[in-house]
């Protein structure tokens, strides 16, 4: 099984990158490659970084892909990281984000997890803070009903993994309809509806910096979710019935009645529920 653990490196992330290709270099298991995707380094920085990535990560082989020139957006960079993880062949792709870390153990679990499971067609884990603390109260043990990300999310692009031979070219050609911040909740809706299930690695966690220039923010902004669902939405309202609902639904609530949950798990946007009566 060729298995790619993947990031989109950018110049903003450059404080935290050497703990993430320190937490690489330790891996249990050391049988996989690293896919590098560069945002907006530019030549001379990207070729010194370059060569400071495989001093540190011994016998490991790295793929250092420039797309700097292409100006891309976050979402669109994100899907030509997918595009040339398929190109490589991969089984396995596992993704995490530039800003963040990973367990020592998570290649191995999620290794064995895709041997063990053939059918799954991602796999995600927790995030756990720098103090230890786990991000989400409990996830799911599987994904398999697009209900369990429709008013939220857990499932993003520094928790997951995807058997991306599962993805045609077509498929990932039509992600740019979803070219909006929250891209990775895009991703995983659609995959979820047009391709298959997922399933929690319990063993494996990322190591998640939750500051406030996460697309997610370090606080609960009603005004801020709204937008983003509206968005969400209005993209996946495109090709599904469900959504087009979702939309119409989100469209009649009373910003000014809204409220904090009081049954919050951590997930993002998950404070502004709305009754799904609606059959799939």
């Amino acid at each position: 099984m060729k298995t790619l653990l993947a990031t989109v490196i950018y110049k903003q992330a450059r404080p935290y990158l050497d703990n993430l290709i320190k937490s690489i270099a330790n891996q249990t298991d050391k049988d996989f490659s690293i896919l590098l995707i560069n945002d907006n380094y530019e030549k001379e920085e990207l070729a010194e970084l370059e060569g400071e990535i495989k001093d540190v990560l011994h016998g490991i082989e790295v793929h250092l892909v420039d797309i700097s020139k292409k100006h891309l957006s976050i979402a669109e960079t994100r899907i030509e990281m997918l595009k040339e993880a398929k190109a490589l062949g991969t089984d396995l792709l596992i993704l995490v984000d530039a800003d963040d870390a990973i367990s020592s153990n998570r290649i191995e679990n999620y290794k064995k997890a895709c041997e063990l499971d053939k059918v799954s067609v991602f796999f995600y884990n927790n995030f756990i803070t720098e103090g230890g603390e786990y991000v989400f109260n409990q996830l799911p043990a599987s994904v398999d009903s697009i209900r369990s990300i429709a008013q939220n999310n857990f499932l993003g692009l520094s928790n997951t993994g995807i058997r991306i031979q599962k993805l045609t070219d077509d498929f990932l050609d039509s992600l740019k309809e979803g070219a909006a911040a929250v891209f990775d909740w895009y991703l995983f809706s659609r995959i979820v509806l047009d391709v298959g299930s997922g399933r929690y690695i319990k063993n494996a966690d990322t190591i998640y910096r939750i500051y406030d220039n996460n697309t997610a923010g370090t606080s609960r902004d009603l005004e801020k979710e709204y937008r983003v669902k509206e968005t969400h939405y209005s993209n996946l309202a495109k090709r599904y019935k469900y959504f087009e609902y979702m939309a119409a639904k989100l469209k009649t609530i009373n910003k000014d009645s809204l409220q904090l949950s009081n049954n919050h798990q951590g997930y993002w946007w998950s404070d502004i529920k709305m009754e799904d009566t609606y059959e799939i």
